[in-house]
């Protein structure tokens, strides 16, 4: 979990808030149901309701005839639209925030609060945005935006006009019915020796931290989506899509112009070809191709 706020939970829930029967305590960002945090907002699912006597201080917001088995000190949100009132929870976290300065550098913005390593070399026309961390020698390409929240390891290069720590399409409707996307409040990191090339896409995390592995890499306009967990040594070529909640696995490629349908998994050494449609899991080490994309049958030696 990334902290991203520290706010009294009566103050983010206000009426829902049950004073009553709960003492006041505080929110420190969100947490992803499957794996809950204390002192978080936790969205739960339907299919991923269970026992959580074990997080404290925390909410849970799920549908009106899920029952959950939670600690007294935390708090339980009933809705017939859920997810519309995670959205709307979000956002007014993000209203509760301490505001943070810009400051212009070299013809960049940069957050007063982003901590940057040394001999680190950051382009024109750059946005560092809230909570942002930076490690020794890495590469920032002009043009490209860094969104709040983000943690960029060592010798990182990242190209020119690069989008990270941007929100997806993870949509919900609030009351007066506009189309919106829920903040995405999780984060995103980069580990140590990445690369990402121009144009490339890191959306970040709206319930749990999405993750570029150690040395892996993003190519040409290619994009990761949210809550993605892609592993080391990895490559997602050019113009490649790999949709939100995906975990792809360890020293695996995804070739230029593939793509996955979300929440599906590419196992380890994994391999889809040139413009494959992965629309279920993929296992370690299977050659993909097509649309729908399906293993690669060996000719047999006459």
């Amino acid at each position: 979990m990334f902290k991203v706020c520290d706010i009294k939970a009566a103050k983010l829930l206000g009426t829902y808030f049950p004073r009553e029967t709960c003492e006041d305590f505080q929110i420190y960002g969100v947490s992803d149901p499957e794996a809950p945090e204390n002192n978080t907002l936790i969205f739960v699912k339907g299919d991923l309701a269970e026992q959580y006597t074990e997080v404290r201080n925390s909410v849970f917001i799920t549908k009106e005839d899920v029952k959950l088995d939670f600690d007294p000190s935390c708090v339980q949100l009933k809705s017939s639209m859920p997810k519309n009132l995670y959205g709307d929870l979000l956002k007014r976290m993000v209203k509760l925030m301490t505001p943070v300065d810009m400051r212009m550098v070299n013809g960049s913005y940069i957050s007063t609060d982003a901590r940057i390593g040394a001999d680190v070399l950051i382009g024109p026309f750059c946005i560092i945005g809230r909570g942002v961390v930076i490690g020794d020698r890495c590469e920032i390409g002009a043009g490209t935006v860094i969104k709040d929240h983000v943690h960029i390891g060592n010798d990182v290069q990242i190209k020119e006009k690069c989008l990270i720590g941007v929100e997806d399409a993870d949509i919900y409707r609030p009351e007066s019915g506009e189309c919106r996307t829920l903040p995405h409040l999780a984060g995103t990191v980069i580990e140590d020796g990445c690369l990402l090339l121009a144009g490339a896409v890191l959306a970040a995390g709206d319930t749990r931290t999405t993750v570029l592995g150690k040395g892996s890499m993003i190519g040409l306009l290619g994009d990761v989506g949210h809550n993605c967990q892609i592993g080391e040594g990895t490559l997602i070529s050019g113009k490649a899509s790999v949709s939100g909640h995906c975990h792809v696995g360890d020293h695996t490629y995804v070739a230029p112009m593939s793509v996955t349908t979300n929440r599906i998994s590419v196992g380890d050494g994994a391999y889809l070809g040139i413009g494959a449609v992965a629309i279920k899991d993929v296992p370690d080490g299977e050659k993909q191709f097509g649309n729908p994309a399906r293993k690669v049958l060996e000719m047999k030696k006459k």
